[in-house]
């Protein structure tokens, strides 16, 4: 008979007259890897501090390795024996590995420290799973794949019952999540279990053992393993997605906007890729290591140790970086909400932002202000005129950015992740934003570590691996890899 560790049985809970887990039952067994597929976002954050800390509930029990430790009469706000790992570490970054690993955990009390001791005591559980991290390093310069190891490692020192991951495809390479999975598979068998949080359900397929549909605070349906198929889940959302196909482009027939030859930096060894003028381009980064270069070649804060950088046919030098700057090149960034925002300005101030930095730009006034207004109010709505965009929902300020970026019109926009964190509407939704920019004829070019529906805009896929170009796959080859019941993921394990 298998163990329990955690049972939510019709739990609900209702904040500020909102409800946020609506009759919501959810069962892991140890052992298990259970897979939590969130349709939106709401109600992911209550679970997890539910899940971590007995907070109040206003209907329902909780039972944590087969106790009852919260119920709808009583919450004791005590801790459970839960770890989280997600995409922003809980590490401390100026700390060594192992002072985060033991001394950082609860229940440490020694007074005497002796780092030796903790560092050896590192090195035997890092060895087991054959992970190279030395206990003496800095938090600071790990990767974030060995982030996410330690912390795994801490869970497991800590004695935790129930390790949550959450959304961690969208910090850690392709390459990098296959091995972080194959940890997951080998502490199950030590006895841990997981709840593998994400936002698609190609994702929860590769590694999950049962898998969970949420949305709206509520589990639609559980499946177990031999249930994870694609029509199993088109009833609840994938349906939606089937009038979202990008706009046709004949990218054999395009010109080069960008072009790398034989590019290197610190982290790019002999890069060389061309992309097509309005096409959307995915570079594909499996290590998660070369991005960063590429956009700070872009952005004129790198410049390349050899090897030449090609933009409408130009060498691009970095006093050509600035110059497209004011013009040609625009970037989104991975959480543009709070990078690329000004709370402080209207909705039309963030609008027009950057207008008077292009090239030969229009001087603003009122008069080019209202006729702004006025051109896009039909498709914005009247909350072009919000004073105070804090009030906007979240696809709201996903529109200003993205109008922004449609109003400045650069040739090429580089978008960093572009679903990284969004819930499947709120993805929805960015694909046919990406789709409006494609239709005005700018160039859209995605800096990804994970392609979940990059795919239904994209024309092209470039594969970046060790630093180097691998591959490149147009979309008629898409098709092609999901007509023999192969996606590309698959295809690259």
């Amino acid at each position: 008979m298998k163990n329990e560790i955690l049972r939510l049985e019709k739990v609900t809970v209702i904040r500020d007259e909102v409800t946020l887990l609506d009759n919501f039952n959810l069962h892991i067994f140890q052992g298990e890897i259970m897979g939590l597929v969130c349709i939106n976002a709401n109600g992911k954050e209550p679970l997890i501090q539910l899940i971590s800390q007995n907070l109040p509930i206003h209907y329902g029990r909780v039972y944590f390795n087969e106790v009852l430790v919260n119920n709808y009469r009583h919450s004791p706000m005590t801790m459970n024996k839960v770890a989280v790992i997600e995409q922003k570490s809980r590490l401390i970054e100026d700390l060594s590995v192992a002072d985060n690993v033991f001394v950082l955990r609860r229940g440490f009390r020694k007074y005497v420290i002796s780092p030796r001791v903790l560092n050896e005591q590192f090195r035997q559980f890092a060895q087991e799973i054959d992970a190279d991290i030395d206990g003496r390093d800095l938090v600071a310069h790990l990767s974030p794949y060995q982030k996410c190891v330690v912390e795994l490692l801490r869970a497991v020192i800590m004695g935790a019952k129930l390790v949550v991951i959450r959304d961690v495809s969208n910090c850690i390479g392709a390459a990098d999540l296959i091995r972080f999975h194959e940890l997951l598979r080998y502490y199950c068998g030590k006895g841990f279990s997981f709840l593998y949080i994400c936002n698609h359900h190609e994702e929860a397929f590769k590694i999950c053992t049962r898998m969970s549909l949420m949305k709206d605070g509520k589990i639609l349906r559980v499946f177990d393993r031999n249930q994870f198929q694609n029509d199993n889940i088109v009833p609840y959302y994938v349906g939606e997605f089937a009038d979202l196909a990008a706009p046709e482009t004949d990218v054999g027939r395009k010109d080069s906007i960008l072009a790398f030859q034989n590019v290197c930096t610190e982290k790019l060894r002999d890069m060389t890729f061309t992309v097509a003028r309005g096409e959307c381009t995915v570079l594909f980064d499996m290590d998660n290591t070369v991005l960063p270069d590429i956009m700070r070649i872009m952005n004129g804060r790198l410049y390349p140790d050899s090897g030449t950088v090609f933009l409408e046919g130009a060498v691009f030098t970095q006093e050509a970086a600035q110059h497209a700057l004011e013009g040609t090149i625009a970037f989104i960034g991975e959480d543009p909400i709070r990078t690329m925002l000004f709370k402080e300005m209207s909705y039309l101030d963030n609008l027009c932002f950057l207008l008077d930095q292009k090239n030969n730009g229009v001087r603003l006034n009122r008069r080019i202000v209202r006729s702004i207004a006025r051109e896009y109010e039909p498709v914005i709505g009247p909350e072009i005129y919000e004073t105070n965009i804090m009030n906007l929902k979240i696809q709201s300020l996903y529109d200003l950015i993205y109008y922004r970026i449609q109003l400045f019109h650069p040739k090429i926009v580089f978008c960093v992740q572009p679903f990284a964190g969004a819930d499947m509407y709120l993805r929805r939704h960015l694909i046919g934003l990406i789709n409006r920019l494609k239709q005005k004829g700018i160039t859209v070019i995605f800096l990804s570590v994970n392609i979940a529906d990059s795919l239904m805009v994209a024309d092209k896929l470039i594969r970046l691996e060790k630093g180097r170009f691998n591959s490149e796959y147009l979309r008629s080859e898409f098709n092609l890899f999901r007509s023999e019941g192969t996606t590309l993921e698959e295809l690259f394990q």
